[in-house]
């Protein structure tokens, strides 16, 4: 039986169609909502951003995919999560999400975010490391 022999550029253009989403948790000691998450949002068009306030989730629309706020207090059950979240007083959490090639724009959008309302983006681990702040996200 004679295989097929598949073309360079296929292989190519099946590995740019490959998207790793890179996923954080967003904290901050201010009570916050999606809607004032996206009053916030300055650096992309604002027809490209978009709420769900029944989820309390936004969507801003980037090249690759969408960065993505969503309601994140529920994930939070375990004893020592729920203490580094109450020495931080923590108020509002949000899972956020976005595609490894949108970095460089998700991470603009959530700075501006945390300039106006302080927090934390952290990484799902035991000790939440590594952790950005508004001077390390960019």
């Amino acid at each position: 039986m004679k295989m097929k022999k598949i073309k360079k550029n296929a292989i190519v253009e099946a590995q740019k169609r490959k998207k790793k989403i890179l996923e954080f948790y967003y904290m901050t000691p201010e009570k916050t909502d999606a809607r004032e998450l996206m009053s916030l949002v300055k650096s992309v068009d604002a027809e490209k951003v978009d709420i769900w306030p029944e989820l309390n989730l936004m969507e801003v629309v980037l090249d690759s995919d969408s960065l993505i706020f969503q309601d994140g207090r529920e994930c939070f059950v375990d004893p020592l999560d729920l203490e580094f979240i109450e020495e931080r007083k923590v108020q509002s959490i949000y899972v956020v999400s976005y595609e490894e090639g949108d970095s460089v724009k998700a991470r603009t959008v959530i700075k501006e975010i945390m300039e106006a309302k302080g927090g934390f983006l952290c990484s799902d681990t035991e000790d939440f490391e590594p952790m950005y702040t508004v001077d390390t996200i960019l």
